[in-house]
């Protein structure tokens, strides 16, 4: 993970201290909330990305190889 230069740091401070003045509570608990709510989008992108991915139509080559099923013995 690449370094948090302190311009960043700093945007992201205050971005928790305007959301804990929204919230009316502590930086951490507006930190924990942010941190949360990424983690929530995360997994949605990846629910709608495993979705799409049930949806999409079988081909032929996603099939498993059953050349064992062709044998006589």
């Amino acid at each position: 993970m690449p370094r948090q230069t302190i311009a960043e740091k700093y945007r992201q401070h205050r971005h928790e201290m305007t959301l804990a003045l929204q919230l009316g509570c502590t930086p951490n608990e507006a930190r924990a909330k942010i941190r949360w709510d990424q983690a929530r989008e995360r997994i949605e992108r990846s629910e709608a990305r495993i979705a799409k991915r049930a949806d999409a139509p079988l081909r032929l080559r996603d099939l498993p190889d059953e050349a064992w099923m062709m044998r006589d013995r």
